[in-house]
């Protein structure tokens, strides 16, 4: 019994001394993805650099894990053997840069694995380098180095598409040639660096006599820019001749132009003074006549006004029958032949005697028109009709209004 109870108190200890918690670490450059079979299987998750529980182990230790991927840019070099586009034989040595997508290594893990290079990358990187390579001359390998290379690597990236990895770059380490192909490219590097030995030796000689004829032209363009500089000098000095004797000239033609100016100043001096005389002359004239004009008219005045007195003086002796009987003559003078005039009171005088006119001047000068008495009017009587005589045929003297006789309706 007591030994029963040793023993399994020795088991005991011995469980508890080996249990504890399992762990593991990504560390820096790495991503992880926590695989836990009893608890729902891959998360998509990506652990980033860092320790993380698994579980804890007991008597047996637990299942659970961490995927780790190496996210850095990774370089795998590969021996591919191909045939070029003559059917040589090439043994290449390339190699390739690649890191898995971090934001995919959920679908990389489940689609293809953390051995993905194996799975994807190496196939197809052997792939694409026998197919390019098989597409070009072998002499094109040396000449057209980094566009097979960019070949490859678009032809791989091509092939990788979609499988969650990333291509960086391809390089070409190393080609193998056949023996016969060395020699040939033995030789055709003999050949290569003795026709640059004969286009430097070639060159050499162009050079010097590059050398030479630019001395020769040195040497001519500074004759002819020495000959240029001296006809240069000499048509400065052509042209500052020319200048001087043109300002002089012009200092010459300022001189006279300022003497003609003057001359035209002084023209304009005396032009203005003479004006001035004119005008003097023609005010003194015009005054002259005025005074003359003022002395005439009042002469006239006077000689009129002692003519009125003269006239007045004449009249003073006429009586009112006198001038009525002038007045009368001049109206039979002024009427005519044929013509009826009667004269007193109109407000007397039947209307049917005289048509109607436009005025009272009209009735003493518009020609005598026999009289149509209208219907159911007496006829006038043969000496109402009868012309009047004039009494004097003698013009009578002009008369005043203060001579009209007083009885005269006009």
């Amino acid at each position: 019994m007591k030994r029963t109870v040793m023993t399994g108190l020795a088991l005991a200890v011995a469980a508890a001394s080996t249990a504890g918690c399992a762990a593991t670490t990504v560390e820096p450059g790495h991503r992880g993805l926590y695989f836990e079979p009893t608890g729902g299987g891959l998360r998509r998750e990506v652990l980033q650099p860092g320790k993380y529980k698994l579980g804890f182990c007991f008597i047996a230790c637990t299942s659970n894990r961490v995927d780790d991927f190496d996210v850095t840019f990774s370089t795998r070099s590969e021996e591919v053997h191909t045939k070029s586009l003559e059917g040589l034989d090439l043994d290449l040595k390339l190699s390739v840069i690649y890191r898995p997508v971090v934001s995919e290594l959920y679908q990389l893990d489940t689609e293809i694995g953390p051995n993905y290079y194996e799975e994807v990358i190496g196939p197809e990187f052997r792939s694409a380098c026998r197919g390019v390579f098989a597409r070009h001359s072998y002499t094109e390998l040396q000449k057209k180095n980094e566009a097979i290379e960019n070949e490859v690597e678009a032809e791989v990236r091509r092939r990788t598409a979609g499988m969650h990895v990333e291509i960086s770059s391809i390089t070409l380490e190393g080609v193998n040639y056949a023996p016969e192909i060395a020699e040939k490219i033995r030789q055709k590097i003999a050949g290569e660096q003795e026709a640059a030995r004969q286009q430097a030796a070639i060159a050499w000689d162009a050079e010097k006599k590059q050398q030479a004829f630019t001395a020769q032209a040195a040497q001519k363009k500074l004759e002819v820019e020495t000959e240029a500089a001296e006809k240069t000098l000499e048509l400065e000095k052509e042209a500052e001749e020319q200048k001087l004797q043109l300002a002089k000239e012009a200092e010459t033609a300022r001189f006279k132009a300022e003497g003609d100016l003057a001359a035209v100043e002084t023209q304009k001096k005396v032009a203005k003074a003479q004006a001035e005389i004119e005008r003097t002359r023609a005010e003194t004239d015009a005054a002259t006549k005025v005074i003359a004009a003022k002395a005439d008219a009042e002469a006239t005045k006077q000689l009129a006004k002692a003519h009125a007195e003269e006239r007045k003086a004449e009249t003073a002796g006429v009586t009112p029958m006198e001038v009525m009987v002038h007045a009368y003559d001049a109206l039979a003078h002024l009427g005519g032949t044929g013509t009826t005039i009667v004269l007193g009171d109109w407000a007397h005088v039947p209307s049917f005697l005289f048509p109607r006119v436009p005025s009272l001047q009209n009735a003493f000068t518009l020609p005598f028109m026999p009289y149509a008495p209208p219907a159911g009017a007496p006829a006038p009587s043969p000496a109402a009709m009868a012309p009047v005589e004039p009494l004097d045929k003698t013009p009578p003297a002009a008369l005043t209004s203060t001579q009209r006789p007083s009885n005269d309706p006009y």
